[in-house]
């Protein structure tokens, strides 16, 4: 009898203990983040709604897979529903370290990016480990959706999104162009106008989703402090307007097929007569004597494109590893380049883009013409900085410029010397980066007419002194 008294008292003791340690928590998948980062995006927090409140945040209890490789995590904090701390909140938030592996990125690289459609996320505990949630233990984690990239956040939020549709270049009927506008309020509350910064994206973020392009070459920087900071106005307040404009397909394109400077861009009118509207209708507060134009690539060509389709319409431009064949630019376009304010940016290894045959070659005529206010930072190689001492494919010139490492241009002269240390050795107008340089320049002339030769309509004369085009 006394067995048995204690046989039920164990028995008792055992119901005790595991009502109080439950198997599992189940949570519910809320949000991801999307950042941008080295020509990559990374799935870097991970929001989840636990079905009860959890008293466990040790980084080291938690396992998290993002598209199926294992992520380290960082951080564990109770937050709202858009992951932002909450002390008490219901929401559980998991910060990850940047991934290296490639394969965590969300985005699927091709002729136009995409997000996944299928992308897992799992939240799990780690080995050997348990939780507290409510005062029960939890032995494990129920939580894992394959659609994880249905919701989610990204500096591309503090983007207004608007399109513009106007006449196509070349051929009959329109194009529609979507952009994206960070526009902060300081800026539009300080009584001064302010400058605007262009971006023209390359060739793999085209399409009507202004998130592949703000996220794709991590043209998300140009909003953050460390660039906004480099540009001031006479209201008092620091930063830019930043547009970033995205065409349906790519800027290259024209109404023959794919061109590199012989024949105009389909979208170079639609795309003159957005920004005009953009400063005339949509953010009036734009300084319209501060705008600079820039891109990689598809969309260093078309910035080229701009300037020779429409001189001095912009302060200043950056095209960046640009795609615009120097064979393409005619003499009489190129006097005119002359009287621009540029600054090219390559590295001398890109094998995608040939210096040699683009900016090196342009750069060089514009130097036997005595331009005055054009620079070239020619690196030898691209070094990662997300991951110091990786190098990375030498097309992805635009690293250094949204790490803000351009700080120097190569002489004005054709002694070409790359260097890795900021792109040359000299400091263009006194200016130690490109972004002060940028700053600096204000248009002292009206807007010119747009060029009937130029953007490509003719490119140079042959040897007969006929138009080639």
């Amino acid at each position: 009898m006394n067995s048995f008294k204690f046989f039920m008292a164990a028995a008792a003791m055992s119901a005790v203990a595991f009502a109080s340690e439950a198997q599992t928590l189940k949570m519910k998948n809320q949000v991801v983040r999307i950042d941008a980062y080295e020509a990559s995006t990374s799935v870097n927090l991970v929001v989840v709604k636990p079905e009860a409140k959890v008293e466990t945040l040790d980084p080291k209890a938690y396992a998290v897979e993002t598209n199926g490789v294992a992520r380290n995590v960082k951080t564990v904090y109770t937050c709202n529903d858009r992951g932002q701390w909450a002390d008490g909140g219901e929401y559980l938030a998991f910060g990850l370290e940047v991934a290296s592996d490639r394969k965590a990125s969300p985005m699927v690289p091709g002729m136009f990016g995409t997000w996944s459609k299928a992308y897992p996320v799992k939240v799990s505990l780690a080995k050997g480990k348990t939780i507290k949630a409510e005062g029960k233990t939890y032995k494990a984690v129920d939580c894992e959706t394959e659609h994880a990239l249905r919701n989610f956040l990204s500096e591309t939020d503090y983007f207004q999104r608007g399109t513009f549709t106007g006449a196509a270049t070349g051929t009959p009927g329109d194009q529609t162009l979507t952009y994206g506008a960070y526009e902060p309020q300081a800026l539009k509350q300080d009584g001064k106008k302010n400058p605007l910064v262009i971006w023209l994206h390359g060739m793999g973020e085209g399409g009507t989703d202004v998130s592949i392009e703000v996220l794709g070459n991590e043209v998300a920087a140009l909003i953050r402090d460390d660039i906004q900071s480099h540009f001031t106005t006479e209201g008092g307040e620091n930063g830019a307007y930043v547009l970033a404009v995205q065409c349906p397909t790519f800027w290259m394109q024209t109404a023959l097929g794919f061109g590199h400077g012989d024949y105009p861009s389909l979208y170079s009118d639609v795309l003159k007569s957005c920004i005009d509207n953009y400063v005339k209708n949509v953010n009036p507060d734009v300084d319209r004597n501060r705008i600079s134009i820039g891109g990689c690539s598809n969309g260093g060509y078309m910035t080229m494109n701009m300037l020779i389709r429409y001189p001095k319409y912009f302060a200043a431009a950056y095209p960046t590893c640009e795609a615009y064949t120097d064979n393409c630019i005619s003499d009489l376009q190129l006097q005119s380049l002359a009287n621009e304010n540029i600054w090219f940016v390559q590295s001398y290894d890109d094998t995608t883009v040939d210096p040699k045959a683009h900016c090196i070659a342009t750069y060089n005529r514009l130097m036997d013409l005595g331009a005055k206010n054009v620079w070239m930072s020619m690196f030898e190689s691209v070094e990662g900085h997300d991951f110091p001492g990786t190098k990375l494919f030498g097309h992805f010139s635009w690293c250094y410029l949204f790490n803000d490492m351009v700080t120097a241009s190569q002489e004005q002269s054709k002694d070409l010397k790359p260097s890795n240390n900021g792109g040359g050795s000299v400091a263009p107008q006194g200016y130690s980066n490109i972004y002060d340089w940028m700053n600096a320049q204000v248009l002292k002339a009206p807007e010119a007419p747009a060029m009937n030769f130029g953007g490509g309509n003719v490119s140079r004369v042959d040897e007969n002194g006929n138009a080639r085009y």
